[in-house]
């Protein structure tokens, strides 16, 4: 009997390694500007940054399954949710995003955060869960 897979039996872990992050997850990202190979060589570099955080859903055979990137400005203590991923199986019409939220409360605590951002192209999705819109606009710049 195939059960369908439960998004609560996936846990957040933080990564050091981030070529463990399959490709394809990286690949799904809409609106990605960047290959995963370009992925992997900045978390590379980040590694040793207390303010970068990425992080693996993991199931209990450690087998990834998603992964969320943020970011700290410790100037205004905003924390920038900048990408996350998972696989379709775990997706469910989103209800993956209550998990989400749920982690990043415990990320925003731990991190001093006095506020937490995520960009996304989906912006009634969002707001049906709770996000609100900030003062804040996210303005372009094409010109060169």
């Amino acid at each position: 009997v195939m059960t369908t897979p439960n998004i609560e039996d996936l846990t957040f872990v933080r990564l050091k390694i981030p070529r463990l992050i399959p490709k394809k997850l990286i690949a799904n990202v809409k609106g990605r500007t960047y290959e995963p190979e370009q992925f992997y060589k900045y978390q590379e570099g980040q590694v040793g940054n207390e303010y970068n955080y990425l992080y693996a859903l993991v199931d209990a055979d450690k087998k990834i399954h998603g992964y969320l990137w943020a970011e700290m400005n410790m100037l205004d203590e905003s924390l920038f949710i900048n990408t996350f991923s998972i696989t379709k199986e775990y997706w469910h019409k989103g209800q993956a995003i209550p998990k989400v939220i749920e982690f990043l409360g415990q990320l925003k605590f731990m991190s001093h955060a006095k506020r937490v951002y995520w960009i996304s192209t989906n912006e009634r999705f969002f707001l049906k869960r709770g996000f609100k819109r900030s003062k804040n606009v996210l303005l372009e710049y094409n010109e060169p």
